[in-house]
């Protein structure tokens, strides 16, 4: 087996990158019974002044849903006693294709707790917190001032929602509606 030299280079995980008697493993590197190895799929960049070997991970990471991360979703069916929502927002990332979440009305505040409906509706935009992912089901919870809807369209005429005084109005057909609002109601970026 030749000898690679200590210059930058692409490598795969578990590549043998140096002897511990040389360069020291940086981020993306271990060391592993006297070698320095990758860690990651990557380049591998080795600092001769430092004596030390890093890895700098090509592949993206994961965005997975995980219990306490907050979630930004579009309502797609909303039945008396839950609602069914499109993740494709987690952490403040996008993600590539969404997740399926599911907010019980025991996870919306009391004055709601008789209707889903009251506290939203189809194709609203919410902003939500990740209260379990166990059994392939992500729940969701929307209680506290900054959870709950941060768009939302007129069920009469399509046109998005104003919040005027603590209420939703709709300022082309003049319609006043009731929504589980969060406090960034308007002013949140949808990445």
């Amino acid at each position: 087996m030749s000898k690679k030299p200590l210059k930058d280079r692409d490598v795969f995980p578990g590549e043998k990158l140096s002897v511990i008697e040389v360069l020291q493993e940086g981020p993306g590197a271990y060391h592993l019974k006297g070698d320095v190895r990758s860690a990651e799929l990557g380049k591998a960049r080795f600092d001769l002044k430092k004596k030390r070997v890093e890895v700098e991970k090509k592949t993206k990471e994961l965005i997975l849903p995980r219990e306490g991360l907050d979630v930004t979703a579009e309502v797609g069916s909303v039945m008396r006693r839950d609602a069914r929502v499109d993740i494709f927002s987690i952490d403040g990332k996008m993600i590539s294709s969404p997740y399926t979440g599911e907010i019980h009305i025991t996870s919306v505040e009391r004055e709601f707790s008789k209707d889903m409906t009251m506290a939203m509706r189809n194709s609203d935009i919410i902003k939500a917190k990740i209260i379990n992912t166990k059994n392939r089901m992500t729940l969701l919870s929307v209680r506290g001032p900054e959870y709950g809807v941060i768009y939302a369209h007129c069920t009469r005429c399509g046109t998005l929602l104003e919040l005027q005084r603590g209420r939703l109005h709709c300022p082309k057909c003049d319609r006043v509606e009731r929504r589980k609002i969060a406090s960034t109601y308007g002013r949140e970026e949808l990445v």
